[in-house]
């Protein structure tokens, strides 16, 4: 996604309360079920413009919810969407992370968090940059490393070659998967993101997978 430079955006970012810093956050490091009040911890990497992250921690008071984005323009514009809910109200159960995804080993120490969302990420579709992509074996592996054991890391995608070439990486990694489809119904997607919505009204599918850092594969 192409975003334009907003001048004053990384001031307004860490200004903002529910917003953490990476030097914050890597504070947490091995204490973030202190920081949640006990709670499980739900991470989207890539949150967009945040539609995802505010319902799923509207939906579930007894979860913790944080979302990592890079770019403070969209940290920005998610704080913006945040604010303009003024019906909604503000959970309290959620933050953003200001951060690079590189930085999650980090940040989180071994089996700290229960779910991790991957929605719509970035297909990076050149070969030279198959590093970058969120489902590249490298950051699998830390995903890994920071799941719980009977956690879940849940994928969603539009682009079948991305889908395709995951699923090959989840699989030589030993990844348990417990759910795929390449077209996911609607009334099983649970939380709509916008790029979602926007695929369902070209009729296109939704490529889905679900699974767990255990033994398996």
């Amino acid at each position: 996604m192409r975003l334009r430079h907003i001048p004053g955006a990384a001031a307004a970012v860490c200004q903002n309360p529910l917003v953490l810093t990476e030097e914050e956050a890597v504070s947490h490091k091995g204490q973030w079920l202190r920081f949640s009040g006990g709670r499980p911890l739900h991470l989207e990497i890539g949150m967009g413009r945040g539609r995802f992250i505010f319902s799923a921690a509207q939906a579930d008071a007894a979860g913790f919810f944080i979302a990592l984005e890079v770019r403070p323009e969209m940290v920005l514009q998610a704080l913006q969407r945040f604010a303009g809910e003024e019906d909604a109200g503000q959970p309290g159960n959620l933050r953003l992370l200001w951060c690079d995804a590189a930085r999650l080993a980090d940040i989180f120490a071994p089996g700290e968090v229960s779910t991790i969302y991957l929605n719509f990420p970035d297909p990076w579709p050149k070969n030279r940059h198959q590093k970058r992509r969120l489902t590249a074996p490298s950051f699998l592996s830390v995903y890994q490393h920071i799941l719980q054991e009977q956690g879940q890391l849940c994928f969603k995608t539009d682009n079948l070659p991305l889908f395709e070439w995951s699923k090959e990486n989840f699989l030589a990694g030993n990844w348990h998967i417990q759910h795929i489809s390449n077209d996911l119904p609607l009334a099983e997607s649970a939380i709509v993101t916008e790029y979602e919505s926007r695929y369902r009204k070209r009729g296109q599918p939704i490529f889905y997978l679900a699974a767990s850092p255990g033994e398996g594969g």
